[in-house]
């Protein structure tokens, strides 16, 4: 088996081997010194060469000799450089990705491409999204601003729930800024390999993006392809509520597809262009450079030389140790057998807290994705998966303590007060987040719903009260409850939820629907079903009135019934991506002017 181990075996520097011969004679002449004596043996009588001479012991000394011999050759051994040729593993080809820029203005409504270029272009995306070389596909949609609608990354179903939401009335500023969006995706790909590809679905370009299109083609290179949206002639922009899209002289817009000016512009820094096609040919010889290359690795498994010498310099440490002072030898054993230390988690040195957090939360362990994460949102996040509402409270208020003049943070904040019950305290955070952010429908919609409830509340309490004094009055009256006692044992059923207030959870809590859990441990399928059967149970069992009517209605009930329909009423919250990326491309923008100067 050794032996098939020095298959390949050789020195890569074997120049210095000739430093052997020299150390080999001074290793010589250094133990010929040591069995030589003064002089005086041949001069002195042997019988007092005992007594006058003094001789050094003649094992300290070849011993010494010797392990200087053996640093020496070892140092030269180790400068030769001993090594082997080995074959290495394959080298895995590079993923494809592609980063894909939509104009999103009110051109790519235009009809001449049936049924319109927005929807052709859509349909181009998703026909990457069902490409056999599984790319790695990020989305960028501009239109009078950029916004990053999804990074890269393997997630197709997250892009396409996306990019059915994509529309011109979803981004806060018209126009086109195709300066902008490029240069977003340059700082999107700056730390990518060069296999990376940037395909921007376009429109047209007028002037002024040419320019900027010319500056940013030079920079991207091939890494650059443009598809055209569009026809040499055009075709008006249909408005929804009828009509055509107009200028400033009331002329009717005609968009056209100026395609000879992008291919010119675009090719000659070595990008490439293409028109759109019914088929996928544009895409095929589009994305023919985002492969990788050979050399990105061709999937072959190739051949290395390692070098052994690094390992033998080692060695000489501590025979250099034993040559400079006695016991040292003791000593490296001495630390060789320290303990080891406590096994750290090998997590924390990979991964972040909330990177850590972040993959048990995409494991369904919520507490345990809480304790991680160092951030207090995501932490609270966290918490409120996992039911635990007040432990949620406290970290956003942690989070609202950072961020007080964030209108989101204190609707979040509110949200979790809601679902521990302590309505007044959530009441006064939505109102504290319409006070920074009038607009703020999530926020408007929650507290009209508190407020119903909180008046519900009141209703039945003061119902609870008449109602006990009514039984004290008249102990024996068998008759039955009165209409509004009946009332009061029923769930609370909140008005019908707005529609429009689709994100007062999913978007301001970040989160989905948080009606699945509560206090207590309890559920609130759970609470629904003792609701509907105990008063109807009290009644048939005691005749009491005034029992029955407080029983029905203690506290506990109350609070039971109104949680019921707060976790209704947030389950029949659709989903809407359109508000959501609305909501975050305005939120950008607003952003972007006020850093602008």
């Amino acid at each position: 088996m050794w032996l098939e181990s020095l298959t390949g075996f050789s020195f890569s520097r074997p120049v210095w081997l000739l430093a052997l011969l020299p150390a080999l004679a001074l290793c010589w002449l250094a133990f010929q010194h040591a069995y030589r004596g003064s002089g005086w043996e041949s001069v002195l009588p042997v019988h007092l060469q005992r007594w006058l001479l003094r001789r050094s012991p003649g094992g300290a000394n070849r011993r010494r000799f010797l392990l200087l011999a053996c640093c020496w050759v070892m140092a030269i051994l180790a400068l030769a450089g001993p090594s082997r040729e080995i074959t290495t593993p394959s080298v895995p080809q590079a993923q494809p990705s592609v980063l894909i820029v939509l104009d999103v203005s009110h051109n790519m409504l235009s009809d001449d491409l049936r049924p319109t270029r927005l929807t052709r272009a859509k349909r181009k995306i998703r026909d990457i999204l069902a490409l056999p070389d599984d790319y790695q596909v990020g989305l960028i949609a501009y239109a009078g601003s950029a916004h990053r609608v999804t990074p890269l990354s393997n997630d197709p179903a997250t892009l396409t729930s996306l990019l059915q939401a994509l529309e011109p009335a979803i981004m806060p500023s018209s126009g086109r800024d195709l300066d902008q969006a490029l240069q977003l995706a340059r700082d999107s790909i700056s730390e990518l390999p060069r296999t990376t590809r940037v395909l921007l679905l376009t429109s047209g370009a007028s002037d002024t993006e040419l320019a900027a299109l010319d500056q940013h083609a030079e920079a991207l290179g091939e890494q650059l392809a443009v598809l055209g949206a569009g026809t040499l002639e055009g075709a008006p922009v249909a408005l929804e509520q009828g009509g055509f899209m107009r200028d400033d002289q009331g002329r009717i817009v005609l968009p056209r597809l100026n395609a000879r000016e992008l291919a010119s512009t675009v090719r000659r820094h070595g990008a490439s262009y293409q028109g759109m096609t019914l088929d996928n040919r544009d895409l095929q010889r589009l994305l023919s450079a985002a492969r990788p290359s050979s050399e990105a690795g061709n999937g072959e498994p190739g051949r290395s030389i390692q070098d052994y010498g690094a390992w033998l310099a080692l060695l000489l440490l501590p025979l250099a140790a034993l040559g400079a002072r006695r016991g040292w030898l003791g000593l490296l054993l001495c630390v060789a057998l320290l303990p080891a230390p406590a096994e750290a988690d090998w997590a924390d040195y990979w991964q972040r807290p909330d990177q850590q957090g972040a993959a048990l939360l995409e494991q369904q362990q919520p507490e345990a994705a809480a304790e991680q994460f160092e951030d207090p949102a995501w932490r609270a996040w966290a918490w409120y998966q996992a039911g635990d509402y007040p432990q949620a409270t406290e970290a956003y208020a942690e989070q609202l303590n950072r961020q007080p003049e964030d209108a989101d943070s204190h609707f979040n904040y509110g949200t979790a007060l809601a679902m521990s019950g302590r309505y007044p305290e959530a009441l006064e955070a939505f109102e504290q987040a319409l006070t920074r952010v009038p607009e703020h429908h999530p926020a408007r919609h929650n507290r009209d719903r508190i407020e119903a409830l909180l008046e519900e509340q009141q209703r039945q309490q003061a119902e609870q009260e008449n109602d006990s004094e009514a039984g004290k009055e008249n102990p024996g009256d068998p008759a039955e409850p009165a209409p509004n006692q009946a009332q009061s044992s029923e769930i609370p059923q909140p008005p019908p939820a707005d529609t429009r207030g689709d994100e007062d959870v999913r978007n301001g809590q970040s989160a989905p629907s948080a009606g699945t859990g509560n206090d207590a441990g309890t559920t609130f399928d759970a609470q629904q079903g003792d609701s509907s059967s105990a008063p109807q149970g009290n009644q048939s069992d005691n005749g009491a009135p005034g029992e029955t009517n407080a029983s029905a209605t203690s506290p506990d009930r109350i609070h039971n019934e109104q949680q019921q329909a707060l976790g209704q009423w947030l389950e029949a919250i659709p989903d809407e991506p359109a508000e959501l990326l609305r909501r975050k491309f305005l939120y950008q923008y607003q952003q972007g002017k006020e850093a602008q100067p």
